[in-house]
């Protein structure tokens, strides 16, 4: 009998199998007849979706012995032997659907995409991590100009004692929540007379009235008022009545009436400063959210906030709400959503109608269902917009059962003890976690120290003298500043160390020496020369510059000459394609964010606490904050009703002995406050698998104790030591539109031009609608924005002549008769393929079309259309049928592969 629940949740504590039980849930739903087309699973970071897609796969081809079967069998009421005898039916339907595994930021450029013309924007748009700053920078000031408001930023920054660099962060603050702020209605202050002099007026009322009295120097002393700053600072200001401490012997009750009067005009002062920060705040919200928008139509690129904002207004009015989710509702009946906690209100709303309609059960969701799994305890991203309070509430709306999972199978026993018995008295709903029997051991140690850097480095050599490799070693520290002190330590004593700097594809070794060149290449600028020389260790004059014309295959050549061809240079070389030629390398390589492979980082990982979220490590070591903590100094307190924003103020010192609306709203923040560092102190130590090491300063927000728990004997390391480089074997190949890495399978003759023009007439095919003339127009500007500046106007101009001759062709119109599936990827023998064209006929059986833009045939080529049919033929079954197209300005051959 099946144990299935539509409407269910998890809370995951660390390491108790969150992606276990959602991988269970999918494939429960796929065992139970439901198509994968109907189930779209959301995670929060590739690494999330990359895994469950992989453990998806991984599970279905080893059922017979993973732990998953039983669970299958429960939810599913499927017997074990029912459940195999359909997997690997099972597995070629995953295999040969649509997939919609994705982070939830994907889900929703999905949504954009489709709609982006009623956004006012291109559908070929690129997602990048952040604007160019000075760009974005000086469009921004010139709009500020142009508008007159250039006296409102001064007047601001004087206000709130802001730099230009800190508003403008403000601001991007505000536009990722700005649509949080629809129905609120900011303060305003209108006063008939200046605050600032009746104050001072009254204080001198008050101060001579007290000074007139017998009283002592230190009395004296604190009624002495210079002006309105130093009015601030005085205690007496904020009490309720004069009569206390030396004021007692001489109190009248004019004291407290002036004190009262004096409390009132500071409330109205501190109220109208209020009012005029948000005033002109705002109004540089609007020229920033221009300025935004218009960098993003100019450049095409938006960031992950852009397409939420740009997706939640879609549904707010520019396309009928009721439209959009009909076309997203028609082929999702299932929701599962991973990491809960991290949801931000926006994210949220636009869920929120689709969570509906499962949960309403009405029409193609009749039996669909809704899972998410999170843990508040690990809610450590408030400050870009996660509700932790979502997971409950949400729970509660929707009648969702909440079960915990209660045993941590990543970390050793004596570590998950530790972890209960630090947190079980400070977290509320903390439920203490239990160990398999599999992870008996481990090691636990606290240690308090006025020279944490010293001690914690004692305890790296430590564990070095045990045999522990430093790939095995993470530390992880508050700030990023911190983390910056440490790596600058640890590398003083000569240690290998990876931080998020270094860990960053241009800054490895092998890449930092080709943008050296390339600089060189560009400015023939001497210190470029001399910085490349020295990377590479040879003398400057083997360094000699050139005109780079040909800009992936020179970097090649580049490479090979100086025998640099690790990873992170094949990885390089692939992200020049994004790059249309040396100027733009030049200018705006320092913005990409690709992370180089894995295989090539070695040394100990120092990182923050946020950084490490969803990551473990074999041995943990947890700096404490090293510096004087700061306040977070916030100039805007947000008080939420529940999970809506319901008013802002404006943060000032002092405010809260005045104003009880402030004092509670800030109350409510340090208490949120306060969690955050829980939290984040939760994760910290709950990434450790074998041990655990705390460098504390002796008075810590966990009331720890100097200590060791446990023996540090450790299981032997699965990390293999870094293997010598081979000589650098790449070369350029296009196997269709895959700009991604491919295996090399044939020894072709790099030409790059060649190369592009393929890449750019596979796009412009995969644009293509229906295959029809009509289609061809839009499908050359996609192709024209994508790649026209690598292939110029005359290939462009050949491209949309090819595509003309292709589309009267008989053969292919004939061919395609059937539902057509472009750039139809697919896993076959552990590796990812690409198929061109992939057609179903209406009697059932495919077609494999290969485009190809030479004229020369090969048996290589026929061998990959028949490695593509007999793929077809395993994973889809039935009649195949394989086609070389060799398509060029002037005709087009149909080669058929038997």
């Amino acid at each position: 009998m099946s144990q299935f629940e539509p409407f269910l949740a998890y809370e995951a504590s660390a390491g108790s199998g969150k992606t276990f039980n959602l991988v269970v849930r999918y494939l429960s739903l796929l065992f139970m007849g439901e198509a994968p087309s109907s189930i779209t699973a959301l995670t929060f970071t590739n690494k999330a979706a990359n895994e469950m897609m992989q453990r998806v796969i991984e599970t279905l081809k080893s059922l017979e012995s993973r732990a998953e079967l039983s669970e299958i069998a429960r939810l599913s009421g499927l017997s074990e032997t029912e459940i195999l005898a359909q997997r690997e039916r099972i597995l070629l339907r995953f295999l040969r659907s649509d997939i919609h595994i994705a982070t939830i930021d994907k889900f929703f450029g999905t949504i954009l995409r489709k709609f982006a013309l009623n956004a006012g924007i291109m559908p070929t748009y690129t997602a990048a991590t952040s604007h160019h700053e000075q760009k974005f920078l000086e469009r921004f000031l010139h709009e500020v100009e142009v508008s007159g408001e250039m006296e409102s930023l001064v007047s601001l920054a004087q206000l709130s004692s802001k730099r230009l660099d800190d508003i403008f962060t403000l601001l991007a603050q505000l536009y990722a929540k700005h649509k949080e702020f629809e129905g609120i209605e900011l303060p305003r202050v209108v006063l008939t007379f200046n605050p600032y002099e009746h104050a001072m007026s009254l204080a001198r009322e008050l101060s001579q009235l007290v000074l007139s009295k017998p009283l002592s120097d230190r009395a004296r002393k604190t009624m002495e008022i210079e002006d309105y700053d130093a009015l601030l600072t005085k205690t007496w200001l904020f009490k309720p009545s004069m009569e206390y401490w030396d004021f007692k012997k001489i109190y009248e009750p004019r004291m407290d009436e002036l004190l009262e009067s004096l409390q009132e005009t500071v409330q109205m002062q501190m109220q109208s400063r209020e009012a005029d920060f948000f005033a002109g705040l705002f109004r540089l919200l609007g020229m920033y959210i221009k300025s935004r928008n218009a960098i993003m139509k100019q450049n095409q690129e938006l960031t992950f906030d852009d397409i939420t904002l740009m997706v939640h207004s879609l549904l707010r009015g520019k396309v009928q709400s009721e439209f959009l989710y009909f076309r997203l509702d028609s082929r999702m009946k299932h929701l599962l959503l991973d990491e809960f906690q991290d949801t931000s209100v926006i994210q949220f709303d636009i869920l929120r109608p689709l969570i509906e309609e499962i949960s309403a059960g009405k029409g193609i969701n009749e039996g669909g269902s809704f899972f998410f799994v999170g843990d508040v305890k690990q809610s450590i991203y408030r400050f870009r917009g996660g509700v932790s309070a979502l997971f409950y509430e949400v729970a509660n709306h929707f009648d969702v059962q909440v079960r915990p999972l209660e045993v941590n199978y990543r970390s050793k026993a004596c570590v998950v003890d530790f972890v209960n018995r630090v947190f079980s008295s400070k977290m509320n709903r903390y439920i203490p976690q239990g160990s398999p029997e599999s992870k008996k051991g481990g090691f636990v140690e606290v240690a308090f120290s006025d020279e944490p850097l010293k001690t914690l480095h004692e305890h790296i050599e430590q564990l070095h003298k045990i045999g522990i490799a430093s790939d095995e070693i993470a530390v992880l520290c508050v700030t990023n500043s911190d983390a910056r002190k440490l790596q600058e330590y640890l590398e003083e004593h000569n240690l290998d160390v990876v931080s998020e700097a270094t860990s960053k594809l241009i800054h490895q070794r092998s890449v930092k020496a080709v943008i050296e060149y390339l600089r060189y290449c560009y400015f023939r600028a001497d210190i470029y020369r001399h910085n490349c020389a020295a990377l590479l260790g040879v003398e400057i004059q083997k360094i000699q510059p050139v005109a780079i014309t040909r800009l992936q295959e020179q970097v090649i050549d580049f490479i090979r000459n100086h025998r640099i061809g690790d990873k992170s240079a094949m990885m390089f070389i692939e992200q020049l394609n994004n790059y249309r030629d040396i100027e733009e390398v030049a200018f705006e390589i320092e913005r990409l964010d690709a992370n180089a492979p894995q295989s090539d980082l070695h040394g100990i990982r120092i990182m923050t606490v946020h950084k490490s979220k969803g990551l473990e490590f074999e041995h943990v070591l947890v700096l404490d904050r090293l510096g004087i903590p700061r306040s977070r100094g916030e100039s805007i307190v947000y008080e939420y009703d529940g999970l809506r924003l319901s008013r802002l103020f404006y943060r000032i010192k002092g405010r809260e002995e005045l104003d009880n609306a402030y004092k509670t709203a800030l109350d409510k923040e340090k208490v949120l406050e306060g969690e955050d560092q829980l939290n984040g102190l939760y994760v910290a130590l709950t990434r450790a698998v074998q041990s655990l090491s705390i460098i504390a300063k002796p008075k810590s927000p966990l009331d720890l104790v100097e200590g060791k728990w446990g023996e540090p004997v450790f299981d032997s390391s699965n990390v293999q030591a870094p293997q010598p480089l081979e000589p650098l074997d790449y070369k350029a190949v296009s196997y269709g539109r895959q700009d991604e890495v491919a295996t090399l399978v044939q020894n072709e003759t790099f030409d790059y031009d060649a190369v592009q023009y393929g890449l750019a007439l596979h796009y412009a095919l995969e644009m293509m609608g229906e295959f029809q003339p009509d289609s061809i127009h839009g499908a050359i500007e996609s192709a024209r924005k994508r790649y026209g500046a690598r292939i110029g106007v005359e290939k462009i101009d050949g491209m949309r002549t090819a595509l003309e001759i292709l589309m009267r062709d008989e053969t292919f119109c004939t061919l395609t008769q059937g539902k057509c599936y472009k750039e139809k990827r697919f896993f076959y023998k552990g590796e990812m393929r690409i198929i061109d064209l992939l057609i179903q006929s209406d009697a059932g059986h495919w077609s494999v079309i290969d485009y190809k833009t030479g004229q020369e045939e090969s048996f290589s080529h026929k061998a990959q259309v028949k490695m593509y049919m007999d793929a077809v033929r395993a994973l889809l079954g039935g009649e195949v049928q394989g086609y070389l197209c060799y398509l060029n300005t002037e005709s087009v051959r149909f080669v058929e592969c038997l």
